[in-house]
Parts: structure tokens; C-alpha cells; sequence
């Protein structure tokens, strides 16, 4: 019990750190979008657009290594409460950690019509991005909902499972039908994605206390 007790007490603080750094980076892309560079049109162009300009790019890579040190502390305070992710949510997981280091390492393209090799890692490293998280957190949810301790934390990461996934699909629609306001969509799938960390982060740091 005392061993039990002892871990707990720093699960807590790094799920809460992993919450901290999470809003810091929607705070970092909000800003991005609506105030500090106009040359991206956030309903328009995707985010990995203010790599692309000087005064944004290290706003946008700084957002990026927000999320994946959050993503790391989640993995080591979950770890500390021995959560049951299993082998799935794990790979689902870990993939999206590699989506994001490509995002970060491979730029998209400069113009819509532009064809190019890091264009196009970029561009498979945003599809991985946007499916994986949901995918994994609905297979959290899943093997959560047998666990009665874990039944509502099992409900709560389900339905942000289907928002990501839902809004990860209206992203992808955009990619093939122009009218759609791609940027826009990007944030929203994003912001989804953002809120699925935070989601289990909290359901961590209760179960930490």
C-alpha cells in the first residue's frame, strides 16, 4: 500500500503537467491563427503552413514539442498507475508520437499544386496524426469499459474518440473537395486531438491521487 502511495503522488504531477503543457500548445496555435501571422489564412491554409515563414516557424515547432512532451509525460504518469492500456492503444499511441516528430522534421508543400518527397511525407505524417490518437483512445475506451472503476473514464474517452475521428474525417473531405475550408477543419481536428490528451491526462491524475 505504501509502494502504491508513493507513485501516485508523481502520476498526479505528471498528468497535470502533461494538461499544462497541452493548453500551452492550443494556446501557441490559437494565437498563431488569429493574431500573430496574417499571411496564413486560418480558414484556408493548414497549420504546418507557419513553418514556412520565418517569424512563425519557431512559435509552430515550439507547439509541436509542446504536445509530444505531454504526450511523453501521459506515457510515464500512466505507466505509474499501471493503467491498462494494452498492446493496441500502445502502437496506436506510439505512432502518433512518430506522426508528430515528421511534422515537425518534414515540411508540407509551399503551394497546393506543388508535388514534393518531404511534401509528401508531410502529408502521410498528418494522416497517421489525426487517425492514430482517436483510434487509440477508443481502444482505451474499449478495454476501460470492462474495468467498473475505469466505466466512466471508459465513456468520456469514447465520445472524444468519435469527436477526433469525426473531425478528422471532415479534415481528410477537405482534401478532395476545394469548397470546404480546409485551415479551418485542420484546427478543429486538432483542437479534438488536444482535448483527447487533456481528457486522459485528468482521467490519470485522478487515478493517481
Amino acid at each position: 500500500m505504501t509502494g502504491s502511495l508513493v507513485s501516485a503522488t508523481p502520476a498526479k504531477r505528471l498528468a497535470w503537467w502533461a494538461i499544462g503543457l497541452t493548453t500551452a500548445a492550443l494556446s501557441l496555435i490559437g494565437t498563431l491563427s488569429f493574431a500573430f501571422d496574417p499571411t496564413v489564412d486560418p480558414f484556408r491554409d493548414p497549420v504546418s503552413d507557419y513553418a514556412l515563414h520565418r517569424v512563425a516557424r519557431v512559435w509552430f515547432a515550439l507547439a509541436v514539442l509542446l504536445v509530444l512532451a505531454a504526450g511523453v509525460l501521459l506515457v510515464a504518469a500512466a505507466r505509474a498507475t499501471s493503467l491498462p492500456a494494452g498492446r493496441t492503444t500502445i502502437v496506436l499511441f506510439g505512432l502518433w508520437g512518430v506522426a508528430l516528430v515528421i511534422e515537425l522534421v518534414f515540411q508540407g508543400n509551399a503551394a497546393v499544386g506543388e508535388s514534393t518527397f518531404h511534401g509528401t511525407v508531410h502529408r502521410i505524417g498528418g494522416a497517421v496524426l489525426f487517425g492514430a490518437l482517436p483510434l487509440a483512445c477508443a481502444s482505451l475506451g474499449q478495454r476501460l469499459s470492462a474495468k467498473p472503476h475505469w466505466a466512466r473514464t471508459a465513456r468520456r474517452l469514447t465520445g472524444c474518440a468519435i469527436a477526433g475521428l469525426v473531425t478528422a474525417a471532415g479534415f481528410g473531405a477537405a482534401q478532395f473537395v476545394t469548397a470546404l475550408p480546409a485551415g479551418l477543419l485542420e484546427r478543429v481536428a486538432l483542437t479534438a486531438e488536444l482535448v483527447i490528451l487533456i481528457t486522459g491526462a485528468r482521467a490519470i491524475g485522478r487515478a493517481g491521487r
